[in-house]
């Protein structure tokens, strides 16, 4: 396996081959080269900062639903060690090419596109394609090289260096409604002058175990797993929003800027009825997102024509900017969620964002029309545009908002932290900030007791999980045995489930020591106001002591 990389300064590529000894992927991977060559010091969007596409471990493999990708560098939102990891294409076609991470320096004010082949890389200018959105570039790259390519890019929020900005990846289809979104990743790719990545995996072949019959029976074993999963039939019928009707039904689901955790529309955006319009308009429920998948998530919304409108509508991006913004049009959330597409917007930052205006009536709640007109200026580039592009604190900071949905800088995700405590603790400890996959606990969701420990194990699962390329949704992080059985079998090693959870742990230190180094204070809490502010229906109020939150952090 090898690291591409790419010097933007002297617009030079190379391939460095990555020790075999090292087992590294995704997220472990972002840490591991933002610890030997990043520095923590520095200006996230500056020419000393780097920027790491990384696939996970199993990439390239026939291991079930393995193909996300990780990609991070230092964050311009939190100023802390950031990964974000994204389903599409473009991981699974890495691992076949024998890539585990592309890492990327310097800086260029002549837009490039970095092109991957079995044959070598190279930057090309990125001429036309600058300035576009996604959709727009998607299809000028296929034509410049080909149908068959996965590709990684940034709209123009990414190109002007906002900090709620994403990075988009190509679905199996072509279209680029896979975002790895949170933590302003958009930016530090636009910052270092590259467009987007184009992978193009031609002749390149499945990756073999070095034990290739226990490779082979310990997928079999992971996929039985994965296909007879306790959620796998609800999520495939339903997607993600399967947690539109259990945050509601528990008074966690974020409405009118996080005031009520239940909505009163919701039977509007319910799963059942976000599945019956996806049918009527002839779109898909049990799409796949990326190669190999046996649960099938994604879902193909059209319009009331017919057409096309996203491939990448999940729950968190429904909640953000429907009831969190008193929303109750299906319609309207979608074409508002293909808009951030579009652009490369975090849909969790810009519905959190949105959000806040109202209490200094700048946004009146269930105002459709209002929401769009202040992504134009986002669009736009205009003043008010860079604030609100800047993510949640920024835009609080500029009006004098003093009630900030927000850990490390980074918005609340669509599971309330008062009446889902403990997924409130991964919020508060997370070195990541607040990011709802970085450790969700479901289990005595209004228990003020217990909920560090919960988060902890969570939490260190979780970063192994990362690190494998492995879905959330496969659940496999609660049959680590399945885990290491495959990486025994791809590896030739004999690691075993506690070895796996020393991988997580590991990486969880990593990133708590550089953002120490980055200046960012060891002290995890949650806003004040979570725990004064009770929240109907429940009338939960954050109430976990601080004592459990710092335990998080002893292992």
């Amino acid at each position: 396996m090898n690291i591409v990389k790419a010097d933007m300064t002297t617009c030079k590529v190379i391939y460095e081959p990555f020790p075999e000894e090292k087992i590294l992927g995704g997220r472990a991977m972002i840490d591991h080269l933002l610890t030997e060559y990043g520095l923590p010091t520095a200006h996230p969007l500056s020419e000393e900062s780097i920027f790491v596409a990384a696939p996970g471990i199993f990439a390239g493999t026939n291991a079930p639903s393995s193909g996300r990708l990780s990609v991070g560098g230092k964050s311009p939102l939190t100023g802390g060690i950031k990964e974000a990891n994204v389903g599409g294409t473009a991981g699974h076609m890495l691992g076949r090419l024998g890539i585990n991470a592309i890492m990327v320096k310097g800086k260029t004010t002549e837009w490039k596109i970095l092109k991957i082949t079995a044959q070598g890389a190279t930057l090309d200018n990125a001429g036309e394609v600058k300035g576009m959105n996604t959709y727009d570039a998607c299809d000028k790259l296929r034509k410049r090289y080909g149908d068959k390519i996965g590709i990684i890019l940034i709209g123009p929020a990414g190109e002007m260096k906002m900090a709620n900005s994403s990075v988009a990846v190509t679905d199996p289809e072509g279209r680029p409604s896979r975002h790895a979104a949170r933590g302003g990743v958009g930016a530090i790719m636009g910052a270092k002058g590259l467009k987007a990545i184009v992978i193009d995996d031609k002749g390149a072949p499945l990756r073999k175990g070095v034990n290739q019959g226990a490779f082979k029976e310990a997928v079999k074993a992971a996929t039985e797993a994965v296909r007879t999963g306790d959620y796998t039939e609800a999520l495939h019928t339903l997607s993600s929003h399967i947690f539109m009707d259990a945050d509601n039904e528990r008074g966690s689901l974020p409405t009118n800027n996080w005031r009520i955790g239940s909505f009163e529309k919701v039977e509007n955006i319910s799963s059942s009825k976000y599945a019956e319009t996806v049918k009527a308009r002839g779109g898909l429920m049990g799409h796949g997102c990326q190669p190999g998948c046996p649960i099938r998530c994604s879902s193909v919304y059209n319009d009331e024509s017919g057409n096309f409108m996203s491939s990448g509508v999940e729950y968190e991006s429904v909640a953000m900017l429907g009831p969190n913004l008193g929303i109750g049009d299906l319609d309207a959330i979608v074409r508002i969620e293909r808009r951030c597409d579009e652009l490369g917007l975090d849909t969790i930052e810009l519905g959190g964002t949105i959000g806040i205006l109202n209490d200094v009536g700048l946004f009146e709640f269930g105002d459709v029309a209002r929401a769009n007109a202040l992504i134009d200026e986002i669009a736009n580039g205009t003043s008010l545009g860079k604030i609100l592009g800047n993510g949640v604190s920024v835009t609080a900071s500029v009006f004098g908002i003093d009630r900030i949905p927000a850990v490390k800088r980074q918005a609340i995700p669509a599971h309330a932290a008062r009446s889902s405590k403990g997924w409130g603790v991964t919020y508060a400890t997370s070195p990541q900030g607040a990011d709802h996959t970085a450790g969700p606990v479901l289990d005595e969701p209004l228990a003020k007791d217990g909920q560090g420990l919960r988060s902890q194990g969570a939490q260190i699962l979780i970063a192994g999980l990362d690190a494998t390329g492995l879905c959330l949704y496969t659940f496999l992080f609660g049959a680590p045995e399945l885990i290491v059985s495959m990486i025994n079998g791809l590896y030739g090693v004999n690691w075993t489930a506690e070895d796996f959870m020393n991988f997580g742990k590991n990486i969880l230190r990593q990133e708590k020591d550089f953002n120490l180094k980055a200046g960012i204070s060891d002290k995890d809490m949650l806003p004040d106001w979570l725990r004064k502010e009770p929240l109907p229906p429940t009338n939960a109020v954050f109430d976990v002591p601080q004592e459990d939150i710092d335990s998080v952090w002893n292992f």
